[in-house]
């Protein structure tokens, strides 16, 4: 792939120049943002896609995203961004973007997002597949930089989005979603498994991300527009990037226990004769 690299630092964009240029890529590097977006303009039709970093003097990598989709650019672009700048990057969700690559840089995190990125483009190349020490190393950098914070982000606006436009409380969503056990305890609901993925100190060591992101899902089907229901959205989109980023999840089709409720419940249609 064509692909041109803008970041200000000189290292690590040095860094992910030599490795994609050893991975057969076309790369070209620019450090100033403004020379890039100039350059882009120009020469949309000469770059396959866009590794931007988030935070640069002059201008931001958001500032320069948003540009780049008022001025009718559709390239695809990966945002470059560190654990701390995530909440920076949530906007960026809605102008358009097609991965999230995270620093440290992480040459199988990279190679993924870019297989990515081709498979869109239909685009054959030489790619190589991600090798096993690199996942090893993806997560322990998941791990330490606190993951967990989105997760009980995520749980906590959807139940505050559910409550307000249905009224329910987080018992009421668990069993109106069938995704999560609600136990009764004397005249009262409780849902003591959910209850723990609402503080950083009681989520799980390995917390269910498909119930996660089902039960944010359910909430979005089901709410009216809102600045609330924006807030969850971006939230889940933000969480779905770094995720996938390292390789911590493959979304697959999956039907909830209250669907398989209601499908259960459908009789079956007699054959026409």
């Amino acid at each position: 792939m064509r692909i041109l690299i803008i970041d200000d630092d000189p290292n690590y964009g040095q860094a992910m120049t030599s490795f994609l240029l050893g991975q057969k890529h076309e790369v070209q590097r620019i450090l100033d943002p403004k020379i890039a977006l100039k350059r882009i303009k120009e020469e949309a039709d000469q770059f396959d896609v866009i590794l931007l970093d988030l935070i640069m003097p002059g201008m931001s990598g958001l500032e320069l995203l948003r540009k780049l989709r008022d001025a009718g650019i559709p390239l695809p672009v990966v945002l470059v961004s560190g654990f701390a700048d995530l909440e920076s990057s949530a906007e960026a969700v809605h102008w358009g973007i097609s991965g999230l690559a995270l620093k440290p840089f992480i040459p199988g995190q990279l190679i993924r997002i870019l297989s990515k990125v081709e498979k869109e483009l239909g685009i054959i190349t030489q790619s190589l597949a991600v090798q096993t020490e690199n996942k090893t190393e993806e997560k322990e950098v998941f791990l330490k930089d606190g993951w967990q914070t989105q997760i009980a982000q995520v749980m906590n606006t959807s139940i505050d989005c559910w409550h307000s436009f249905s009224g329910g409380n987080r018992a009421n969503l668990a069993e109106s979603s069938g995704i999560w056990k609600v136990n009764i305890d004397g005249e009262s609901l409780r849902t003591r498994t959910l209850d723990r993925y609402l503080k950083l100190e009681t989520l799980p060591t390995r917390p269910k991300l498909g119930k996660v992101l089902d039960t944010a899902k359910f909430v979005l089907e089901r709410s009216p527009p809102s600045s609330l229901r924006f807030t969850l959205d971006t939230k889940v989109r933000v969480l779905e990037l770094t995720l996938d980023a390292l390789g911590l999840w493959n979304p697959k089709p999956r039907i909830n226990k209250f669907e398989n409720k209601l499908i259960a419940k459908i009789p079956a249609t007699k054959k026409e004769i």
